[in-house]
């Protein structure tokens, strides 16, 4: 049986347009959510070494949700050494097929996905349910692209937020975070990570630092600390005395405690782990339980969100006759 196969291409000027904060929020959770009901299979990740160095690489992230009848896979680049002019990642892709016939359906650019997903999507699904409720202040360190949609993830979610607290080693760049936000939300650019965290209790850390910038020391009871790099930049002591360390999803998570990068001098294990996101949104573990508790929440993020982003994309596509259909057979 010769089967007439096409798929709809949707590039990042497409993902732009169809993809909302709120949309990359809501398939977060529902990723989380459905992993920890088995209605999503995560699939392990491939990862393959460009040099001799291990400095570039490529890694496959494949994942089916079988409740959406979508499976996919994210290949993504990541260079640590890239060429000159070239980005650290770039030209990144979901590829979706439909899982009752098996058939390829998109293939998606998943740059802007991966950036909106992150600490924009799954950052914020964390201090959803682990901050205390009505955060005036929000904290963030960092000010690049990861950092920026963080930012519009939280003031989506967080309508009671007032102001931004923000720390960056350059100047320059949290003066246009400032401007880009005028209007919405004040923004106070901070010299040094002690005065980010003044009067804060929700912390976005997405700073790229190879060192903690945030210790123990600096936090108030009651805060909430969400990192997107593991313990990269915070203080691997906040994972052992916090009142509660979750994990996104344990499985690909625990690549923070086998990295000596993401968890420094190997301090943390998986006992200090209280439970992750998946068990938290079904009901089998405790959230926030008191109002003074010390919060921290880690995830690395994983195919299975940036699939979901992909799904929703391509059905907005469908639904409003974008993209580029493209024929296989």
């Amino acid at each position: 049986m010769n089967i007439p196969e096409k798929l709809l291409f949707l590039n990042e000027a497409d993902v732009l347009r169809l993809l909302t904060p709120a949309d990359a929020i809501a398939a977060a959770e529902d990723t989380f959510y459905h992993i920890g009901t088995g209605e999503i299979t995560v699939g392990q990740m491939a990862l393959m070494y460009a040099d001799k160095e291990k400095k570039n690489n490529f890694h496959s992230m494949p994942a089916i949700l079988h409740h959406r009848a979508v499976a996919g896979v994210k290949w993504i680049d990541t260079y640590g050494n890239p060429l000159p002019g070239y980005p650290f990642s770039h030209g990144n892709l979901v590829i979706l097929s439909d899982v009752p016939t098996g058939s390829p359906i998109a293939i998606v650019g998943a740059t802007n996905i991966t950036t909106m997903r992150t600490a924009g999507g799954h950052g914020v699904v964390q201090a959803r349910h682990l901050a205390n409720p009505d955060p005036e202040i929000l904290s963030v360190f960092g000010c690049g692209a990861q950092a920026r949609a963080g930012m519009r993830g939280f003031l989506e979610e967080f309508p009671s937020l007032r102001q931004i607290r923000l720390f960056n080693r350059s100047r320059q760049p949290m003066e246009e975070v400032r401007q880009q936000l005028s209007g919405r939300v004040e923004v106070v650019l901070c010299d040094t990570p002690e005065m980010a965290v003044e009067g804060s209790r929700l912390i976005l850390m997405a700073s790229g630092a190879r060192t903690p910038l945030v210790t123990r020391e600096m936090l108030r009871p009651g805060t909430t600390i969400i990192g997107i790099e593991g313990f990269r930049d915070l203080d691997p002591q906040i994972g052992k005395t916090a009142d509660k360390w979750y994990l996104g999803y344990k499985q690909p998570d625990t690549h923070i405690l086998e990295s000596s990068v993401l968890n420094p001098g190997g301090q943390l294990t998986m006992e200090d782990v209280f439970g992750d996101m998946t068990e938290l949104l079904t009901g089998k573990i405790p959230g926030r339980e008191r109002e003074d508790e010390i919060i921290v929440s880690t995830h690395m993020g994983m195919g299975a969100h940036d699939v979901s982003c992909a799904a929703t994309v391509y059905q907005r596509a469908k639904e409003q006759n974008a993209g580029q259909w493209l024929t296989l057979v």
